[in-house]
């Protein structure tokens, strides 16, 4: 089924470059990440394997000035080694008939909250948010999107499925609770940008060991804020982002209760570009999932006694190999550079080589167990063409 999906797609891909190469509106484009990824600790090689975490397929076309829309397969390989999968990453239409200097867009989409709607990669780890699961980068839904160019700033509103686009996981509370962005940036000088997004919605509280995914608790609201800066002059820049996140969790003394705890973090992202083709990156995330408490936000009762693994459920971001660091108040550090081999299009990458050292360090104590800082070394090669924006 995989290989004629497979063959399917090429196929398309290949009838529409042959079809309307004469239009001008029909693009197509693809984007692609090798990685080697290694994860030691405690002198210990955690993993250590090559994946193609990225294979973008996209097809964009204009069918006027008001209409038009873009399609993007992801097929890649598993971070579990698990073999190949596909996803569909984005299906949108943008209508510029009903916002005044923007445009109305519907279907699967970027996220319109903090940095993940722009973040371009230049760290391998994904934007604060993404991250630490406030949101996922993508979702289903229908957003608003304008400018005021008076003051130099940009604004958006959507109504999001609220569980992102895998929310397959578990279709029995798939979308039935949306969730509600708005997000406002300006420029008030040159080279820099602020900004504030702000997210409201309902997450269905899962009980934190059970793999059947079954909760007495349901849906209960959350609520998230993000104040973002970014400042450049020459060839240094900064970005720093504050990310403030009320939500739910099983209580830890009733786990049959709901609780609301508050997760408070933020990152601090240099980028100094040395030459035309090298830049030297470097990030400090903290993270603490309940600020007020020393405690993880789940931990496992007297009868649990394994000291390596703990439960994953889909629910926990994928930036977290070990889940026990997503319970506790943790830093990441990350230093490493980007080369950019050649361009792609004015102002995009072509092909790129990435370095990070990354450091996941747990800041709290959890009973019973040692959590060692974590150390990634990943090497990444990417490289993609067309103009689509992925």
């Amino acid at each position: 089924m995989k290989q004629a999906f497979l063959i399917l797609l090429i196929l398309l891909i290949a009838s529409t470059c042959l079809a309307a190469p004469e239009s001008g509106k029909t693009q197509v484009a693809g984007n692609f990440w090798f990685r080697y990824h290694v994860d030691r600790r405690d002198d210990s090689t955690q993993r250590s394997a090559f994946t193609v975490e990225r294979g973008y397929f996209g097809l964009g076309y204009k069918w006027n000035d008001h209409v038009d829309g873009q399609m993007t397969i992801n097929v890649f390989s598993s971070a579990n080694q698990a073999g190949w999968n596909f996803e569909l990453r984005d299906a949108y239409l943008n209508l510029y008939y009903f916002v005044p200097n923007g445009k109305m867009r519907v279907g699967l989409q970027k996220n319109y909250f903090g940095t993940v709607h722009d973040w371009k990669y230049l760290t391998i780890r994904r934007s604060l948010a993404d991250a630490v699961g406030v949101v996922s980068e993508r979702d289903y839904g229908v957003a608003f999107l304008g400018t005021l160019p008076d003051l130099g700033a940009e604004w958006t509103f959507a109504i999001m499925n609220g569980e992102g686009y895998s929310s397959g996981f578990n279709p029995r509370y798939a979308d039935r609770q949306p969730g509600f962005t708005a997000s406002f940036r300006f420029v008030p000088v040159t080279e820099t940008t602020v900004g504030f997004s702000f997210l409201r919605d309902k997450r269905y509280v899962w009980s934190w060991g059970e793999q059947s995914y079954n909760s007495n608790i349901g849906y209960e609201n959350r609520t998230a804020y993000s104040f973002m800066a970014r400042l450049g002059h020459g060839p240094f820049s900064v970005l720093g982002e504050y990310l403030f996140y009320d939500y739910p969790i099983p209580s830890r003394d009733d786990p049959d209760q709901p609780v609301n705890v508050k997760g408070t973090g933020f990152t601090i992202f240099p980028k100094l570009r040395v030459t035309d083709k090298l830049d030297v990156v470097a990030r400090y995330d903290m993270w603490d999932p309940d600020k007020d408490s020393d405690d993880p936000i789940w931990q496992p009762t007297s009868g649990f006694t394994s000291t390596d693994w703990w439960p994953e459920p889909w629910w926990v971001p994928q930036d977290y190999m070990d889940a026990r660091y997503y319970y506790v108040k943790h830093n990441v550090y990350v230093f490493g550079f980007n080369y950019n081999i050649t361009d792609r299009i004015e102002g995009e990458p072509g092909v790129m080589l990435q370095v990070n050292w990354q450091r996941m360090d747990s800041q709290e104590e959890i009973p019973g167990q040692t959590l060692d800082p974590l150390d990634s070394f990943i090497f990444q090669v990417r490289w993609g063409w067309g103009g689509l924006d992925f």
